[in-house]
């Protein structure tokens, strides 16, 4: 039985892969596609997201949301998915259009649809679904769980300590660990553990088998501004995030009480995971702490080569 989900995200090149692996995926049943800002702005992601949907031949409805956290200014965004957050890669304008309704009420409409049996899986900032369970009290009462590419154990990217999902909008991220409703937290923590190497990576893009020439591009300049501003190789978080979705079992977790830091300090969108084996505090999210690497690399590779629908 395929597992129902909404896939709240700001494509955003990690975010492509993600998305073609969820589609690709025989398990998983993809009712909708909320956007929201982060990798860019909402207007970027969005079109990036109905972009995806005609190269893809998707046929799936795409709905805006939120264009800045609940607390906090416009967030600059930077360039680290290129200027159109596809990589600089050029992409037909899109001919599917996004709809009147705001991606928090359709998270709440299909919520209810599905009567506990939706998955809501977060790729982005938390905000679509915090404005949603700030409006619709009984949210909580008809989501089957979350799972959100958020926050870290160890170090940040946006911040030393602070992962950029979570620091775009803390304080929804904040709101979703008060919500009540079964969570899990797939952070930088967990996603590093699948990071390819130099080696990896060449492989997999000087295959034999075709990859279109628009997700190579993509990828390479990810790998390419991975390896300028940050560690050797590359890591596709939200789709490692995705791959541990649709196999639950590849992801080593366990139960503890995670937090976030609203203090405005250094330490500002910390998601602080208490391991004390005393703590008496509620374990209120599952961490993911590994990610089985070679069952997701053989599971990539496939997604690199399907085509759409």
């Amino acid at each position: 039985m395929r597992k129902n989900i909404l896939i709240d995200f700001d494509p955003g090149i990690d975010d492509t892969i993600a998305l073609l692996m969820a589609f690709a995926s025989d398990k998983l049943n993809i009712v909708g596609l909320t956007t929201v800002f982060g990798n860019n702005s909402v207007e970027v992601t969005t079109k990036n997201a109905l972009i995806l949907n005609d190269f893809f031949n998707l046929s799936t409805v795409v709905h805006k949301g939120a264009s800045k956290g609940l607390f906090l200014p416009n967030k600059n965004f930077g360039d680290f998915h290129g200027k159109n957050g596809m990589g600089n890669v050029d992409f037909k304008q899109p001919v599917s259009v996004e709809t009147n309704e705001y991606a928090w009420d359709v998270i709440y409409r299909e919520a209810k649809k599905f009567n506990g049996e939706l998955t809501i899986v977060t790729l982005g900032p938390l905000t679509n679904v915090a404005i949603a369970l700030f409006k619709y009290e009984d949210l909580n009462q008809y989501v089957k769980e979350i799972i959100m590419m958020a926050g870290t154990t160890t170090i940040g990217n946006e911040r030393p300590f602070s992962e950029a999902n979570v620091v775009s909008d803390p304080h929804a991220m904040q709101v979703v660990l008060n919500s009540g409703i079964p969570l899990t937290m797939i952070g930088l923590n967990a996603t590093e553990t699948t990071r390819m190497t130099e080696e990896e990576h060449d492989v997999m893009l000087d295959k034999k088998e075709e990859i279109l020439p628009e997700i190579r591009g993509m990828l390479r300049h990810y790998k390419n501004i991975q390896n300028t501003l940050g560690s050797p190789g590359m890591v596709i978080h939200d789709a490692a995030a995705i791959f541990a979705v649709i196999e639950p079992d590849s992801a080593q977790s366990e139960m503890f009480n995670v937090e976030v830091e609203l203090t405005n300090n250094a330490m500002f969108g910390r998601t602080i995971v208490d391991i004390r084996r005393h703590s008496k505090l509620p374990k209120n999210c599952r961490v993911v702490e590994r990610i089985d690497k070679d069952r997701y690399l053989k599971t990539l590779h496939e997604t690199l080569l399907w085509k759409g629908n």
